[in-house]
């Protein structure tokens, strides 16, 4: 987003079930995800198999940040047999 892009994302699988831990742990806690989004100034958006979106907070209105929240983009994220991916 240094380029001025309304989001970016990194949909790779968290390295190691540690990584995974704690990118959950982040994510699922209002406290540390606010406070990782106030110092970056963005929004993290998180949708299923550890895609997590991080947004322009001017920008919650696109059509991007719109689709990548929409429950289709959460179900079509997921792996055909709906298991840990």
């Amino acid at each position: 987003m240094a380029r001025g892009e309304e989001w970016a994302n990194h949909a790779v699988a968290p390295p190691s079930e540690k990584a995974r831990a704690q990118l959950l742990r982040m994510m699922g806690g209002d406290a540390i995800r606010g406070a990782v989004e106030r110092y970056f100034g963005i929004k993290l958006a998180f949708q299923n198999c550890h895609n997590v979106g991080a947004f322009r907070p001017d920008k919650l209105d696109s059509p991007a940040y719109q689709d990548f929240i929409s429950i289709e983009s959460q179900i079509l994220n997921q792996t055909p047999e709906l298991v840990d991916c």
